[in-house]
């Protein structure tokens, strides 16, 4: 701060306003320099930057809603699949609603097991089902009905076999070389007692040799609900049995290899036309053929020339007896 003292020295007052002024002027223009440094800059717009994301913080109060453009990716919609549950259906017998026996599993030896019930039923089969090759099923008495069908994932089943309506047993055999895999479930549909023995590969060769039965010349290989019979030779020249069945048309040497007629003979009671498949060699499938049913002296009969090593599937819920002739 600057003190200036004026003395009077001279009566003339317009001097001294004169003076008084400009030293006024002085000051103010001593105070303007000593603040004018305090003035922001000026700022380049050019050269301006928005603060960085570590320089700035931002609440969510902060960040203005935006809007962004829909994705080009398309968009997927997850399902569920539909349940399938398979339940049992009602029994009208009066011993089933009182009482439903469990489900009997059993090992009949070299890894063949017996599954049997009464009634219809669901059998889980889990990842055994690939060990097995054959099956054979039958059912108790007169009246009877057994369906069975082998479920996989799909609800469709994956084969199925059977009959229903029937005034006799029902027994059968079916191969399951085509459908080893992808069974989950056997659904068995009945209205009495029955059996499923489900068998791996060679089993019923097997069980015949260990029980010391040897095929004999020209016998043949015959796959029934009874098992394997070897017929054609002169100990065993036909066979008998009930149900669906297999033939592998190779004799056992030394025989005269070639064409072979199978005679068969069906129940006088049956009023069922066979179904007749052959499967011939190099052949992966059977190819179905239909014989008709020839009548003689009521008795219904038909007959199916084979080549050798070709095979024959007979289905039919009847009874029959089966004999092979050469030519």
């Amino acid at each position: 701060m600057v003190i200036f003292t004026l003395e009077e020295v001279a009566p003339n007052r317009s001097r001294l306003l004169v003076i008084t002024v400009g030293i006024l002027l002085g000051v103010a223009a001593i105070i303007q320099a000593i603040g004018g440094n305090n003035s922001p800059d000026p700022v380049d717009p050019e050269t301006a930057s928005f603060p960085s994301s570590h320089e700035t913080a931002a609440t969510d109060s902060d960040i203005a809603p935006i809007s962004l453009p829909p994705t080009s990716a398309p968009s997927t919609t997850i399902t569920p699949a539909p349940s399938t549950t398979i339940t049992p259906a009602p029994s009208s017998s009066p011993q089933t609603s009182m009482y439903d026996p469990p489900i009997s599993i059993t090992s009949i030896g070299e890894g063949a097991v017996r599954i049997s019930g009464y009634g219809t039923k669901v059998v889980d089969a889990s990842d055994e089902w690939s060990n097995y090759r054959t099956v054979i099923y039958r059912s108790d008495g007169p009246g009877s009905e057994l369906l069975i069908e082998l479920v996989g994932d799909d609800p469709v089943p994956v084969f199925s076999f059977g009959y229903s309506d029937r005034d006799s047993p029902i027994e059968g055999l079916r191969f399951l070389t085509e459908i080893t895999e992808g069974v989950q479930d056997i659904v068995v549909t009945a209205t009495a007692g029955w059996e499923i023995d489900l068998l791996p590969d060679a089993f019923l060769w097997n069980q015949q040799i260990d029980a010391g039965n040897t095929p004999q010349a020209e016998d043949l290989m015959l796959f029934s609900s009874q098992g394997l019979t070897f017929v054609g030779s002169e100990e065993s020249p036909a066979a008998q049995g009930i149900g669906d069945l297999r033939i592998y048309n190779a004799c056992h040497p030394p025989c005269n290899e070639g064409t072979i007629t199978w005679i068969f003979e069906l129940g006088s009671d049956c009023t069922n036309t066979p179904g007749v498949s052959i499967k011939e060699v190099g052949s992966n499938f059977l190819q179905r053929t239909i014989r008709p049913v020839k009548s003689e002296l009521e008795k219904k009969t038909f007959e199916v020339s084979l080549e050798s090593y070709a095979w024959l599937q007979v289905l039919t819920p009847c009874q029959w007896s089966a004999e092979p002739t050469i030519g």
